[in-house]
């Protein structure tokens, strides 16, 4: 016993801590983004390095301070205790990735050298603080500054628009959006950089206080350590290192008012286009009113970026819009404007019955977080939220809905599924019991208090409601929408995300032989399907189509009950047309007509096969640029309309910015309803046209739309569209009530 206790008790408890991250880090192996080398692993290290190595420091500075003649001699248990912290959780994680597998050992050396090497130094510095400030409780006294440090990124999530954060304990946190697209960036390195600079001099002036105890100097030395901090902490918005709403405001300098918002965008944003962007914010207010049953007190502030890099370098992410509800403002890509918009202004309306003090849902439940929000916004892709859940329930798409208070449970499953049936559920509720009972389940977060019923009870009523034999058969709709994996089970996503964006980036300057080396990277961890696509399409534009045809042919049964196989299939039939193979090419654009996974494959699939059936000119149209290929559709609908072009040429009129009325002239002859294609053909162009304030067309498109029958989901669709088209035609004197900045 004496001998374990002299162990433990070795060099001041120094086994203890060492220890306690060993097991720590061991634990870490068996869970998900943790138990690999990257991002994850490096951030929570340097907390636990900042924690251990700094209570360790304490009782060797106590003894530096009591007997400074003796303080060489505790310098090589400072530097032993450094290293020993750093190696323990990098020789784990790196016998690991030689057992097992390994993302990337070069960027998990890279992340844990930005992130993690810095904490050791850190926490010596909280350390000599903490002993300089008191004898007695210098051990509480470092943990509340290390507490403190620690929780500044809630106080900027709180009070600031971002996402994202910067800190000196864990170095930096991509945002509450999870963020694939995640690298050690020159930011970062020199927000690390500084990091050291800082606590390497305060370490200095701390040391030396410690072994000549001067009142007056400590004054100064932590007046002086408060005042950089603040210093830092004032320039940060400048540096890039925080967004406060002065920044944002002053990046987007555009301002106007309506009645109930105040909208910031890019100056530099079309005036046509902002007008629109007001107008639809006011419908939207409209629908949210009649949903929720209320007006919403004061003006909600919208923030509109000009692209996602733009909301990357100033919210945080590129890959989502947000709403912050307890700031009354909501974060958008003005490009995605419709399809967002009303479901960030949910989250804000959400926020009148939402507890805690961000206003939202009781212990922050994400399925009635969301769940409210998708009910007030119930489409998804053009489809009603309840046909999808019943989509997915019918073709064996079934999540555990009994998991409803457990958080975790919603982001386990795929984006798309947790979505749908939490928006879906929620709307079963709101319908079966008012809008009333499901605020108060909405605060208080207890299902039977507010119910007076078991939830599995409720749950076996509405999966009653999704029961639907006439959809069963629709499996490869339901894959298309379901058949995707969360990101706890993706393989080394990180890495495999940064090498496909390194590489599309080499593709798009025509560097075809690095886009190669990357696609190559990312194949070898996980066969992801926009590296199957990337890498066929690079030997496509080597010349080696018989390569690009056989390497995807390969690759391509793989993916068959997933998602991406769509993708593949449409890539794969084009290469064939581009070989002049049209009978293989036929096949697969057939097949893809007869399993419609989405009506957006269906219409280009379609098309392709028009093209093929009319003098080559599907040839032209692959091989052209967006450009070329508008003004070969544009052309092909000369003589006769071919309305499974008339989507395609509306996305690429809005990529190169057409103007509206050239695109609209293309349209001289009688547009009919006959069909789905043509119907959908109108549907989409109504969109377009409310989109440039021509109302009156756009309602006429809309009504024109709904002379096609089809099924319950896309007739609903079809009748929501006129009901908007004619909201806007009734209410366009909004317009003249804007008040600009």
């Amino acid at each position: 016993m004496s001998l374990i206790k002299k162990l433990i008790g070795y060099y001041d408890y120094l086994p203890v801590y060492l220890i306690l991250l060993f097991l720590f880090n061991l634990l870490f192996l068996q869970l998900p983004l943790l138990g690999v080398f990257g991002y994850e692993f490096s951030a929570v290290n340097a907390i636990l390095i900042v924690l251990f190595a700094g209570l360790y420091f304490i009782p060797i500075l106590k003894k530096v301070r009591s007997d400074p003649k003796q303080a060489k001699n505790y310098y090589q248990a400072i530097y032993a205790a450094a290293i020993s912290f750093l190696l323990i959780p990098l020789l784990v994680t790196l016998t690991h990735s030689l057992l097992t597998y390994a993302c990337s050992i070069k960027d998990g050396l890279l992340f844990y050298l930005v992130i993690t090497t810095p904490s050791v130094l850190i926490g010596f510095t909280l350390s000599l603080i903490s002993v300089n400030l008191s004898k007695k409780i210098n051990r509480i006294i470092f943990i509340l500054i290390f507490i403190l440090i620690l929780i500044i990124p809630l106080f900027e999530f709180y009070f600031n628009p971002q996402i994202y954060f910067f800190n000196p304990i864990f170095g930096f946190f991509s945002g509450t959006i999870y963020d694939e697209r995640l690298s050690v960036s020159t930011k970062l390195i020199g927000y690390r950089v500084l990091n050291i600079l800082y606590f390497t001099v305060i370490s200095i002036f701390l040391y030396k206080l410690l072994l000549k105890n001067s009142q007056r100097n400590k004054i100064i030395i932590y007046v002086s350590i408060i005042l950089l901090a603040v210093v830092f902490i004032y320039f940060s918005p400048q540096l890039g290192y925080s967004t406060t709403f002065g920044r944002l405001n002053s990046d987007l300098s555009g301002e106007l008012e309506t009645e109930h918002f105040i909208i910031h965008y890019p100056q530099e944003l079309n005036t046509k286009l902002v007008k629109a962007i007001a107008i639809y914010h006011e419908y939207d207010y409209s629908e949210l009113k009649k949903f929720f049953g209320f007006d919403y007190p004061g003006k909600i502030n919208s923030y509109l970026f000009r692209d996602n890099e733009q909301k990357k370098k100033l919210f945080g992410t590129a890959a989502a819009d947000v709403a912050k509800p307890w700031l009354n403002c909501a974060f958008i890509t003005y490009s995605d404007f419709d399809a967002t918009l009303k479901h960030e202004l949910a989250h804000c309306y959400s926020s009148q019955f939402g507890s805690g003090i961000l206003k939202v849902a009781a212990w922050l439940n994400p399925y009635l977080i969301e769940g409210v929000a998708v009910a007030a916004d119930p489409v998804y892709d053009d489809n009603n939220i309840n046909f999808m859940a019943s989509l997915a329930y019918n073709n064996g798409f079934k999540p555990d809905l009994n998991n409803f208070f457990n958080g975790l449970s919603f982001y386990t499953e795929a984006s798309s599924s947790s979505y749908i049936y939490a928006g879906s559920f929620t709307s079963f509720l709101i319908k079966t019991y008012g809008i009333n009972k499901f605020e108060q389940f909405y605060k208080d977060g207890i299902f039977r208090n507010t119910y007076k019923t078991q939830l599995s009870e409720v749950l076996r009523k509405y999966y009653s409601t999704l029961s639907d034999s006439e959809i069963a058969n629709r499996k490869d709709e339901a894959t298309y929408y379901f058949g995707r994996t969360s990101i706890f089970y993706k393989k080394c996503p990180r890495f495999v995300e940064d090498r496909i964006s390194k590489a599309w980036n080499s593709f798009y300057i025509k560097d075809y032989n690095r886009s190669i080396m990357f696609f190559r990277e990312a194949l070898k961890v996980t066969n992801n399907y926009s590296a199957i696509i990337g890498y066929a399409s690079c030997l496509q534009e080597k010349d080696s189509l018989k390569e690009a045809i056989n390497f995807l042919g390969e690759n391509i049964n793989q993916f068959r009950n997933s998602a991406y196989f769509y993708s593949l299939e449409l890539k794969l039939a084009d290469l064939y047309s581009l070989s002049n193979n049209f009978s293989e090419a036929d096949t697969i654009y057939s097949n893809l007509v007869f399993q419609h996974p989405s009506r957006t494959y269906f219409y280009l699939a379609n098309l392709r096969l028009d093209l093929m059936n009319s003098d080559s000119l599907l040839e032209q149209y692959l091989k052209g640029n967006n450009f070329d290929k508008f003004y070969i559709l544009k052309e092909f609908n000369s003589r006769k309309y071919d309305y499974y072009s008339i989507p395609v040429m509306i996305d690429l009129a809005n990529f190169f910015d057409e103007s509206y009325d050239l695109f609209i002239s293309i349209f001289q002859n009688k547009l009919e309803v006959t069909d789905f294609a043509s119907s959908y053909a109108m549907y989409k162009l109504s969109n377009y046209m409310l989109e440039h304030l021509d109302f009156y067309n756009a309602r006429k498109m809309a009504a024109l739309a709904m002379r096609f029958k089809g099924d319950k989901n896309y007739e609903s669709r079809l009748q929501e569209n006129y009901y908007k088209t004619n909201w806007f035609y009734l209410h366009q004197n909004i317009l003249n009530k804007i008040k600009w900045k």
